[in-house]
């Protein structure tokens, strides 16, 4: 199930941290500093990004996928908001040759929650074949992420007792899962019978 979602989670980190030493509830979180030369009690890193693009990408992790929208952002010199990371994303697709300056996707956001983003079935399966082909080695890492059919992340549970012929799908397919109000969408790859590997991206509004 998804994770807890907190408004101010440097508090509610500080809270349960609180109850862990037995403090009780009436014990006083604050935001504060540390003095100069004190001691360092424990560190916590963020998982390598290439990891948070699986987590993102098994679980439809909206938060994350906000979330990295933001570093592309910051990593281009953009502010880390909605515009900045729109922004950011579009050079990138224009730089790995998936859109062109004149012709690009609409995006307003990261996490795909916006109706204002408009993006083709066809700059999805081309993004797919780049990451597949010899370009740059980071892209590769995307499809350990996808959720596999009848297997793992959002295509666990979407073909108890299948059908024949939706069957065939269990354990071929990876594919990333999009769902809103009155749109779906699934993108990834199958293997055929044959053993070739195939791209596709569906949208259906």
């Amino acid at each position: 199930s998804p994770s807890a979602r907190y408004d101010e989670p440097d508090l509610a980190v500080g809270e349960h941290f609180a109850a862990l030493l037995g403090l009780g509830d009436d014990a006083v979180v604050e935001r504060g500093a540390a003095p100069d030369g004190a001691a360092v009690l424990g560190e916590v890193y963020s998982p390598p990004m290439v990891r948070l693009v699986d987590i993102m990408l098994t679980d439809s992790d909206n938060v994350i996928a906000e979330a990295l929208a933001r570093q592309v952002a910051l990593a281009r010199g953009e502010p880390a908001s909605f515009e900045g990371a729109a922004k950011a994303m579009a050079e990138v697709l224009v730089e790995l040759g998936l859109a062109t300056p004149e012709q690009q996707p609409e995006l307003a956001d990261g996490s795909g929650l916006s109706r204002d983003n408009q993006i083709s079935a066809r700059l999805l399966t081309d993004l797919l074949i780049l990451a597949a082909g010899p370009g740059p080695a980071e892209l590769s890492g995307l499809f350990a992420g996808l959720p596999v059919a009848g297997w793992s992340g959002t295509l666990l549970d979407r073909h108890d007792r299948p059908p024949p012929e939706l069957a065939l799908a269990e354990g071929v397919v990876r594919a990333k899962t999009g769902s809103l109000f009155a749109v779906d969408a699934l993108a990834g790859v199958v293997e055929t019978a044959g053993g070739r590997w195939l791209a596709f991206a569906v949208i259906a509004n």
